[in-house]
């Protein structure tokens, strides 16, 4: 069974990880493109309490998985 990614799961997610900004967060572009589909128009990003999420481009991320990717600071 596949999980649905919505918004009450991304945040229960950012908690339950004590997640900063020094994240962000990576979701299959299904997951992804459902989270974010208002109408006709599409973003390519999305921030939730202050982390950002994106799209994996690159099919890495199962359907129903969020990676955190760290985000690095110069």
């Amino acid at each position: 069974m596949k999980k649905n990614i919505d918004l009450a799961t991304i945040k229960s997610f950012i908690l339950t990880n004590a997640l900063t900004e020094n994240v962000m967060l990576m979701l299959h572009p299904s997951n992804f493109d459902k989270l974010v589909t208002k109408g006709k128009r599409k973003v390519k990003s999305l921030c939730i309490s202050g982390i950002n999420i994106i799209a994996d481009d690159n099919n890495e991320i199962s359907e129903g998985e969020i990676d955190i990717l760290e985000v690095k600071f110069n």
